[in-house]
């Protein structure tokens, strides 16, 4: 896979040679990062552009770098403007990802890359692109972000409550998987700040820099589809949401509204056993 994935990043850059409106291409993602790099990475390509351009538009365009097995066409706003994307699958089983820059965002440089390496530049503009290489840095946790994930982690637990009284498992594990990605794994990720571990995003590599008194209890609340499984998880990840609240409470001196989540907390009760 690995040489089969040189071979594609070769293509894509003779194509780029080719093609006139096409002004630089830059790597990034895992690859440019050197970071959690596997046979399964994808190539994350910026086609920095001129003019009208088929790409992201067709497919036929694609067909100088390889045959395509499935693509898909988005869009992604970023802190310059909304791009254009193309997601291809191509037959030999390589991922790429291209997405398609104007040229003129370079003309007022943005926060963008944490790392990226120029793969081909056509009219001398790596500085400018350079310049979008942003600081990775993270601030602590507000207070008012702290007390609005706690509110809200507790109030969306009365759908869980509601919906798994009435039975309803697969629209609460669609609520479940939106309490663990908006208010859990922040928490997760602060506590891991603090004790001055680097959380990877979206929960990725979490056995690499989550605690293991959290990361070891974590399989409690990934339910099953019986009902019983799914109050459970729910109690288990309200016991680690308290934990790891109290954990950054204690650290930054912040409140938790205790009166309101024991409030909730028997609401909760009083919902499964009524």
């Amino acid at each position: 896979m690995a040489r089969r994935k040189a071979t594609m990043l070769k293509k894509i850059v003779t194509w780029a040679q080719h093609q006139n409106q096409v002004c630089a291409l830059v790597l990034e993602g895992s690859l440019a990062k050197k970071q959690d790099v596997d046979a399964l990475s994808d190539l994350d390509i910026n086609v920095w552009f001129t003019g009208e351009v088929p790409f992201g538009k067709t497919v036929e365009w694609l067909a100088e770098i390889g045959d395509v097995l499935i693509e898909n066409q988005l869009h992604m706003d970023t802190p310059a403007g909304e791009i254009a994307t193309q997601l291809v699958i191509f037959q030999n089983g390589i991922k790429v990802d291209f997405s398609f820059w104007p040229i003129t965002y370079l003309d007022n440089p943005f926060p963008y890359y944490e790392k990226m390496e120029i793969l081909l530049d056509k009219g001398a503009y790596t500085q400018q692109i350079k310049r979008c290489v942003r600081e990775k840095t993270k601030l602590a946790m507000e207070k008012a972000d702290f007390n609005r994930i706690v509110n809200e982690f507790w109030f969306e637990l009365h759908y869980v409550a509601k919906f798994l009284k009435r039975k309803e498992i697969w629209f609460v594990q669609d609520i479940q998987a939106g309490i663990r990605a908006n208010y859990l794994l922040p928490m997760l990720e602060e506590q891991a700040r603090i004790t001055e571990r680097n959380p990877s995003f979206s929960g990725r590599k979490m056995e690499t820099w989550l605690d293991p008194v959290y990361f070891n209890r974590l399989p409690s609340i990934f339910a099953d589809y019986s009902l019983e499984a799914n109050w459970q998880a729910m109690w288990e990840e309200i016991s680690i949401f308290e934990e790891v609240t109290d954990f950054i409470r204690k650290h930054y001196q912040f409140e938790l509204p205790t009166a309101k989540i024991e409030g909730m907390k028997h609401l909760l009760r009083g919902i499964q056993e009524g």
